[in-house]
């Protein structure tokens, strides 16, 4: 083989070799290029899902919401996957009770009867939500509240603080909500309770 002959050879080698490693650039390139294009479209699907509204309580409210938690406590599938909710729905029925009881004990000081109204509308961060209680339970509170309310015997006013216990663990059995919910339910029917011993004690001569 000529000189001439062996340098075109190697010069076609080279430049089939040299063709391959540019398709081979050229592949890879197209590959990551694919992949950094996913990446991108991937991120502002995360981003709109993270930046999307939790749905509190999934649309129900007032008694619809109240039985889905009674049956959910009773062992039934949690359908409307609120059970994440659990404590904002806790939350809201401690207001609840709290509101019944503040405002019985206001209308037993001043000898006004006007229970509130069963579902009622309490305001919380997340904006206002429609609370329900069983109408017994309701009627119960707010006739030991009005009682607590316009009474000075300390005696008396420790029974019906049992007595509102009572009632408020009724609604937490219900519900499966456990202790921590009626003693955090109790707390301002706890506090005037302990004013008026503290007066009491001081006045005792």
């Amino acid at each position: 083989m000529s000189l001439e002959n062996a340098v075109i050879a190697l010069s076609l080698l080279l430049g089939i070799v040299l063709l391959i490693l540019i398709i081979y650039i050229i592949s890879r390139i197209n590959d990551l290029e694919a992949k950094a294009f996913s990446n991108m479209s991937a991120a502002p699907t995360e981003n709109k899902a993270d930046a999307a509204p939790q749905k509190v309580f999934a649309g129900l409210s007032g008694r619809a919401l109240w039985d889905e938690w009674v049956a959910m406590a009773n062992g039934a599938e949690d359908q409307y996957q609120i059970q994440g909710d659990r404590d904002r729905f806790l939350a809201l029925l401690e207001l609840h009770i709290r509101s019944i009881i503040k405002t019985a004990m206001e209308h037993g000081s001043t000898g006004v009867n006007e229970p509130p109204s069963n579902p009622l509308t309490i305001k919380m961060l997340r904006g206002e939500f429609e609370s329900y209680l069983p109408s017994s339970q309701v009627g119960r509170l707010y006739d030991l509240g009005r009682e607590l309310g316009g009474s000075e015997d300390a005696q008396q006013r420790a029974s019906l603080a049992a007595a509102i216990k009572e009632t408020i663990d009724a609604v937490s059995m219900g519900i499966d909500a456990g202790s921590s919910f009626v003693d955090s339910a109790m707390r301002d029917v706890a506090a005037p309770l302990s004013e008026t011993d503290s007066r009491e004690l001081a006045e005792t001569p």
